[in-house]
C-alpha cells in the first residue's frame, strides 16, 4: 500500500492544476515553497498551529489564493524577453544601486544554501538589470516593470528563508538574522512600490544608503 500523501502534496498538486485552468504552469518544488511559505505566514499572522493553518487552507480559499497568484504572476510577463520589453518604468540610478546590492545580499543566501536553482535565477536578474542600465543615457534609467517584480518577488524569498533558519551568508550573525531579513524586505517592498509608480514623478527611494 502507498503511503498517504501529506498535506502539503496534495495541496500544492491542487494549485499546480487550478493554476494550469488559469494558463500558469509551476513545477511541484515551486508549488509546494509557495503553499508552504504561506501556511508559514498566515499561522504566524493568525497565531495558530500549522494543523490549524491547514484545516482553515479551504478548497475556496485554495481557489482564490491561486487565482491571486497567477494574476501575480502575470504582471511578472512568464517566458517573456525582458530586454525587449516595454521600459516604462524610470528608476533612479540610486534606486539602481539598492537594487542591485540587495540582489546580490539574496544571493548570498542561495549560495550558503547551496541552492543552485536560486542562484542561477538571481544571478540572470542581476545580469538582465545590468544590461538594461548598460543601454541608459540619463540619470533616470528606464525599466521594464515586469523585472522589478521579479526582484521583488526574489528579495522576498530569500527574507522568507532567512526568517525560516536558513543559513546566514559568511559575516552575519544570529544576532543579525531579524535585521537582515527585514532589510530584504524593505528593499523588495520598495521595489515593488517603485514598480507600481504611474504619476510620472520620480519616485523617493525608500530607504537611505548607508546612513551615518
Amino acid at each position: 500500500m502507498s503511503p498517504r500523501p501529506t498535506w502539503l502534496a496534495a495541496r500544492s498538486a491542487e494549485l499546480r492544476a487550478v493554476l494550469l485552468d488559469l494558463g500558469l504552469t509551476l513545477t511541484d518544488t515551486e508549488a509546494r515553497k509557495i503553499l508552504d511559505d504561506k501556511l508559514t505566514e498566515y499561522a504566524r499572522l493568525m497565531r495558530v498551529t500549522r494543523q490549524t493553518a491547514q484545516r482553515d487552507f479551504t478548497d475556496e480559499r485554495l481557489l482564490s489564493f491561486a487565482q491571486s497568484l497567477a494574476l501575480s504572476l502575470s504582471d511578472e510577463a512568464p517566458g517573456a524577453d525582458l530586454i525587449e520589453f516595454e521600459r516604462d518604468i524610470s528608476m533612479p540610478v540610486a534606486a539602481i544601486g539598492l537594487s542591485t546590492a540587495a540582489l546580490a545580499e539574496a544571493l548570498k543566501v542561495a549560495h550558503i544554501n547551496l541552492d543552485d536553482k536560486e542562484a542561477v535565477a538571481g544571478l540572470s536578474l542581476l545580469s538582465t538589470l545590468g544590461m538594461i542600465c548598460a543601454d541608459a543615457t540619463a540619470v533616470l534609467v528606464p525599466v521594464p516593470r515586469p523585472l522589478l517584480l521579479r526582484i521583488a518577488r526574489y528579495l522576498d524569498g530569500a527574507a522568507t528563508s532567512i526568517t525560516k533558519g536558513a543559513n546566514l551568508p559568511d559575516g552575519l550573525d544570529e544576532t543579525n538574522r531579524q535585521y537582515f531579513a527585514d532589510i530584504l524586505t524593505e528593499d523588495a517592498n520598495g521595489i515593488r512600490a517603485l514598480a507600481n509608480t504611474d504619476d510620472g514623478d520620480i519616485p523617493a527611494l525608500w530607504r537611505t544608503p548607508n546612513p551615518h
